[in-house]
């Protein structure tokens, strides 16, 4: 690799750059290869009096830049945890998180309104999770598959009829418990708890790598 048409500036560029890509463990060869890509550019631009910093920002940035992208893509390529307890704990969080933050807000801006009972939210989310994995385990997992291999449209509806009635039907028994076992919770317990459901779901997913039941599925 020829750097002796590079000015002072551009040189200096590449020295520090390549000390940032040893220091990120990239190989001799990957190294020649990343400098060898860019170093046309490189060229080219400098003709026109802009030196590499100008295009490509800081010497250092730029080269860890290749690294964050393959740790991404390494992540992004992972296999997802498909394990029943971990996705349904992962949507019963997300439904928690959500039901529990809008309704403290709402609370906590219009004292009219109605809050959420601790086991009613309790059943709202951990049912809603429920219904979500029983959908994904028996329908949304087959998507992707040639026909014959997917369950048919008469099974598919009678599956998330019965999986969201049930969750209703849940939901709806818990408010008839007493106050003594069903207690109103105030806003900033409903925000504290949907803000803890969001940080833990974030936990578990980089954690485990959940596959999210609700996301579309393709083969």
């Amino acid at each position: 690799m020829d750097l002796q048409h590079l000015t002072n500036k551009n040189r200096e560029f590449i020295h520090i750059a390549t000390h940032q890509l040893i220091k990120d463990g990239k190989s001799d060869e990957e190294i020649k290869t990343i400098l060898e890509n860019i170093l046309p550019e490189i060229l080219d631009n400098q003709k026109k009096g802009v030196p590499a910093r100008t295009f490509l920002g800081a010497p250092t940035t730029w080269a860890a830049s290749f690294t964050d992208k393959a740790n991404q893509e390494s992540k992004e390529n992972q296999v997802k945890n498909t394990n029943p307890w971990l996705m349904w704990l992962d949507t019963s969080l997300l439904f928690m998180g959500v039901v529990a933050l809008l309704n403290g807000l709402m609370l906590l801006f219009n004292s009219k309104t109605v809050s959420a009972g601790l086991i009613s939210l309790l059943a709202l989310s951990f049912g809603g999770g429920a219904a979500m994995y029983a959908a994904y385990h028996f329908i949304y997992r087959h998507m992707g598959k040639p026909k014959g291999e997917r369950p048919g449209w008469f099974k598919t509806i009678l599956i998330l009829t019965a999986a969201m009635i049930l969750w209703i039907l849940i939901y709806t028994a818990t408010a008839f418990l007493p106050a003594t076992v069903n207690p109103q919770l105030p806003a900033i317990a409903l925000l504290l708890i949907g803000a803890a459901a969001f940080g833990l779901r974030h936990f578990f997913q980089k954690k485990y790598n959940i596959l999210n039941a609700m996301a579309p599925q393709s083969k």
